[in-house]
């Protein structure tokens, strides 16, 4: 940053992956300390885990269904990808939603301690959910977009029709 930009008043602009880093960094700091003045020392320990969970579960489930229908319907309208794409991704996100359900189940069936422990754990349901707004805020940032618009390529790829886009050939 010059000197001639501070002076003259003008502030540099910042753009928007920045700003949600630094905003959920400083949420997480903040949660982490309320957390270990709450909990204690172990809330070092759930805080982190339960924000890295709510990261992964919601990328598998939400992140589909904000990001990958739209392209997905985009894509199908102009002809340029199969309409069996919306069965792939729906299926997908089906599979994720039920495993968890189920598995959420089997815990609560077989270890109803354990699972009431976790849901009264607020260090680990806090994060968790500062987790969850992480993944619904990201599509606001454009690199976070272009990285879906990505694997959505890499992960789609068979179902684009052969004429719109062209086929890395093997060598």
């Amino acid at each position: 940053m010059s000197s001639a930009s501070l002076s003259s008043g003008v502030r540099p602009q910042r753009h928007t992956t920045e700003l949600m880093y630094t905003i959920f960094g400083l949420a997480c700091c903040l949660l982490l300390g309320v957390m270990v003045k709450t909990q204690g020392i172990a809330a070092l320990l759930w805080v982190p885990i339960g924000f890295g969970f709510g990261l992964f579960v919601n990328a598998k489930v939400v992140l589909p269904l904000i990001l990958g229908l739209p392209r997905a319907i985009r894509l199908v309208s102009a002809r340029q990808m199969r309409a069996a794409v919306f069965g792939r991704i729906l299926l997908t996100t089906l599979i994720w939603f039920v495993s968890i359900f189920v598995l959420e189940f089997l815990i609560g069936f077989f270890w109803p301690s354990a699972a009431d422990w976790v849901y009264n754990n607020a260090a680990l349901n806090l994060s968790e959910n500062l987790g969850k707004v992480a993944i619904i805020l990201s599509p606001l940032s454009k690199k976070c977009r272009d990285n879906f618009r990505a694997d959505f390529d890499k992960s789609y790829h068979r179902f684009y029709v052969e004429s719109a886009v062209s086929q890395p050939t093997e060598v």
